[in-house]
């Protein structure tokens, strides 16, 4: 399950870096300029980013029967 896991993040990184690379590509010779993006995170945002980052490094197994399913 952790090499799936592993493998499933590091499929969606390299997708995000294909987009953001294709997007680069074509904004900076139309605009001279790197693209940016202003983003505006209060704490409550904070403290769930931070969670998920918490869990994302130590995941727990969960239980599933088949009738769950």
């Amino acid at each position: 399950m952790d090499d799936e896991s592993e493998q499933f993040q590091q499929d969606v990184l390299e997708s995000a870096h294909q987009m953001i690379s294709g997007e680069t590509s074509q904004i900076v010779p139309n605009q001279g300029q790197l693209p940016s993006m202003v983003v505006l995170m209060d704490e409550d945002d904070v403290v769930l980013i931070h969670k998920a980052r918490e869990r994302l490094a130590a995941p727990q197994r969960v239980k599933v029967s088949m009738d769950d399913l």
